[in-house]
Parts: C-alpha cells; structure tokens; sequence
C-alpha cells in the first residue's frame, strides 16, 4: 500500500520515537525479584520516582511541585473536572497525556482513555506518545509486562494486552459509542483545544464549550471517570474560560510560568535568563498571554498608539502625587484584582509612576504599598487612597494586623464609591491619551504590573466582559489630581469627553 506524504511523515516521526524510548533505560539482568517488586512498589505510590525511574527521557530536568500535586489530585479524585490554565513550556502535555494517565495505569486505575485535540490529525500525534511507551521502554516492559497486541495496535485507537483501551478524538468529532467492552472512558484529556481562529469567534467558542460539556462528558464511564482539559490562557475568551466562567462543576488551577519578577515558577527546567530574553523579543503583552495566562485584546477605544513611555521627573518634583487602590477581597485566579497605580501630575501632565495589579490577598497590598513607601526618599510626598467597600472593616482590620510590622505605616485615606457607570467614569480619561497628556514611566516598561494594567485597559469596550480594576484605579487617581490642577491653575479645563459610537 502507498502512503501518502503526510503517513511517510508520521511513520517516520513515529519510529524515531521509538528508537528515543528504546534506548531511554535498561533491565539490570542481575536484579533480584526482591529489587524489581520494591522498584514497582515504590513507583504505584511516589510520582517522582515513577517519572524518574521510567522516562529519563522526560525527566530532563526535577519535577515542580505542582506536577507532584496535580498528579496526586488526579490519583486521589476518581471524579475529578479540573480546567487547567497552564503557561507554556511547563510540560502539560507530557504531564497529562502520558505521565498521569501511564502511573494510573500501573495503579490499575485507567480502562480506556480518550485524549481529545484540535484535530484528528493532532489527536493521533499526542496519543503516539504514550503508544511508544508501550511498545518499546524496555524498563516499563520489563516491570508491567508486553503490552502490543496483534490486530488492536492501529493509528489513534489501541487496546493493551491487560485490556485497557486509548483513542484518539479530534475537537467537534462524535464521541458517542467510544467505549471498550463494558468500559466507558475513565480518563478524557482535552489538551490544546484553544486556537486563535477559534477564540475570535464568540459563536464558535460557546458550541466547542457546548460539545464538551454536553457530548465528550456525555461518554464518561458512570462508576467513575476523571476529566482534564488543559491550555495556556492566551486569548480573553477560550473555550476553557467559556466553560470556567458559565458552567459549575469544574475546578480551575492556573499555574504561570513565571512570577511578577520573571523568576522561573519550574526553576529546574527554566532560567530567569530564558524568560527575560522571550520577553524582549516577544513583547511584554504578548509574553503575558503565552507564559502567564494574562491575554489582552487590541485595544479599540484605548489603543497602543496611545501609550507614550518616558523618563519620569523626580519624584520630588512633582506637583501632586497620588497612589489609589481599587481593593479586592480575594486572591482566588477568577477573583477581581487588586489595582494599586501611583500617579503624578507635573505641569498639566499625567505620569504613571509605579503599579500593582495582581489577584492576592489584601494584606498583600498593604504590604507592597508600605515597602514601596521606604523604597522612596523621606521627602517624598503620596497621597494614599482607596476605594471604599462593603467590606471595609475586614479592610481596616488586615491594615492593622500589617501595619504593626512597620515603624511609620503608610496612611491611607478612604475614598467615597463614585456614583455613575464606572465606563463612563474610565471614558473620562479618552481626552487625556488623545491630547498626549500621559505618560508611562519608561523603566517600568517592562514591569509585570504595569504591563496587566495595559492590557485591561485595552479591554474596555462598550459590552467588555474582562477585568477593569487597573484602569477603574487610573480614572479614579486621573481624577482626583485633575482637581488638584484645577483649583491651582484656572485656565486648564478637564477636557470634554465626546461621544463615541461603538
């Protein structure tokens, strides 16, 4: 039979793999029974050393702490629906379509497992991975057994010896009667379904959230089954999202591949080095979407064109510098952020000096604020606000429990909820971009913080859906200082907001 040109590609990529595996351990021939059942025993219960000890191909480099944690969840949670938002480059394939479902396996605790990707095409490539396992880690063979089967041993569809079942399963393709025997699926992966094609069409994402929710999970084995779906969070609205934000039942991990400093989150894979280099060539913008989960939209009413970096004056020669803080309460990954954004105004000019725009606890803030403080000379003078909630008196209580750790906490002054659509309010600082009036500190260019707040504030739109707690703190600041400017300098006028068809 003739293959065609893209079989001769996959026949090739599938043998060089399976001369990789091949070759990745050996059997000790003079291993003791005792030896081999301890080795066995040890890797039923430690993911660690399951991983080390039978894919030192893989294992290039130790285990993060959370692939041990997410490995022991899926073990422990024969019912589990986790949405997994994972930055790129921290092994979420390898992790979920080979490692996890291969170490339920020796457990025996996988009957048949389904691995869905975008294709069918790229369905078959992922499930390869752990069809070579099988058939060629001589180590793995050694402990478990031969497990190619004559006649059940095809393309995206395979049955071992011990009668456990794999398939293949490209995203919209009819999932109903995939079962082997008695057996439906007990472990369905959804790895990479998110593309970009896909997440600029709202339509096309909410009936790809709806065949996964409505026909895969359909065909889950009702005596247990477990359900992962996995993809770094590039784009403001993905099916995962779809399905994290509007369907219950499901619990969302986020794990970024860096944190607000560009230190590796996986220090044994990645180097700081690495990251800052991607950062330069990528975009700050663009890095956040890849690595850290952070997407942003082009901005239609806030544009990239209107962001202008520049040094900044002297933090003492300000006219006015105020820092306003848009409080969140919790530090859940859906959760509202807290924004905290310190602007000055100089001659009739609006300099964005220094943010903080993560999803954390309260006292987190407080304390960012305070050593930000120190971190300045004694002559320089923040007002400090924030913004009033219903919960300001948990507020008042975490300020005190953090202030006690500081000789001269910072003060902060409470500001009354503005009244008004908070759009309208964000509108009002159109005039000032449009005007040239603003300026982002340049050596902040490529601060994490500052660089989130841009991306929300790119967001809002008429109908935006995304969050807005960085640039709610700007309108909030812009405004207080344009009063300031106003009452010591009668000729400047706040301009005129015009009115925008969208």
């Amino acid at each position: 039979m003739m293959l065609s040109g893209k079989d001769k590609i996959a026949l090739e990529r599938y043998r060089n793999l399976l001369k990789q595996v091949s070759e990745s351990n050996s059997v000790n021939p003079l291993e003791s029974k005792k030896e081999q059942q301890e080795r066995i025993n040890k890797a039923k219960v430690d993911f660690a050393y399951f991983v080390n000890t039978y894919f030192p191909h893989y294992a290039t480099a130790e285990l993060a702490p959370f692939h041990i944690k997410l490995a022991k969840k899926i073990r422990a949670d024969k019912r589990i629906k986790r949405l997994l938002g994972w930055g790129r480059g921290l092994a979420k394939s390898t992790m979920l379509d080979i490692l996890i479902p291969l170490w339920l396996w020796i457990n025996d605790d996988l009957k048949v497992m389904v691995l869905v990707g975008q294709n069918a095409d790229k369905a078959c490539i992922l499930i390869s991975d752990i069809q070579a396992e099988f058939e060629a880690n001589p180590l793995l063979i050694h402990d478990y057994g031969a497990q190619r089967t004559i006649g059940s041993w095809e393309e995206g569809k395979f049955v071992t010896k011990n009668d456990c079942a794999f398939f293949a399963l490209g995203m919209g393709e009819s999932p109903r009667g995939v079962r082997h025997r008695q057996y439906r699926p007990d472990y369905i992966i959804a790895d990479d379904l998110d593309t970009k094609e896909v997440c600029r069409n709202p339509k096309r994402v909410r009936e790809y959230a709806n065949w996964v929710c409505e026909d895969l999970l359909g065909t889950l084995d009702e005596r247990g089954s477990r359900f992962i779906m996995v993809n770094n969070v590039f784009a403001p609205h993905t099916i995962l999202t779809e399905i994290r934000d509007t369907r219950s039942g499901f619990t969302y991990d986020q794990q970024n591949a860096t944190d607000e400093n560009y230190n590796p989150t996986w220090a044994a894979k990645n180097t700081r080095e690495f990251y800052l280099s991607q950062l330069e060539a990528m975009g700050a913008l663009s890095f956040a979407a890849e690595y850290n989960n952070s997407p942003y939209v082009q901005g239609t009413v806030f544009t990239e064109s209107m962001i202008q970096w520049a040094p900044i004056p002297n933090i003492n020669h300000f006219d006015s510098i105020i820092g306003f803080w848009d409080v969140a309460y919790s530090e859940a990954k859906t959760a509202d952020y807290n924004a905290i954004k310190v602007w000055g105004v100089k001659n009739g000019n609006f300099y964005l000096i220094k943010a903080f725009v993560r999803q954390c606890k309260m006292d987190v803030a407080i304390r960012w604020v305070n050593d930000y403080s120190l971190s300045l000379a004694k002559s320089a003078t923040i007002n400090w606000w924030f913004e009033s909630q219903f919960w300001n008196d948990a507020l008042m209580m975490v300020m005190h429990q953090v202030n006690k750790s500081y000789d001269e906490p910072v003060n902060f002054s409470k500001s009354e909820k503005p009244k008004g659509a908070k759009f309208d309010r964000m509108l009002n600082m159109l005039p000032y971009y449009q005007q040239r009036k603003i300026f982002y500190n340049q050596a902040e260019k490529n601060n994490a913080d500052m660089q989130l707040g841009i991306a929300q504030l790119f967001g809002i739109e008429a109908g935006y859906k995304g969050h807005d707690d960085s640039p709610d703190a700007d309108a909030q600041a812009i405004e207080k200082l344009s009063k300031r400017v106003r009452k010591t300098n009668a000729p400047y006028r706040m301009g005129k907001r015009q009115n925008f068809k969208f």
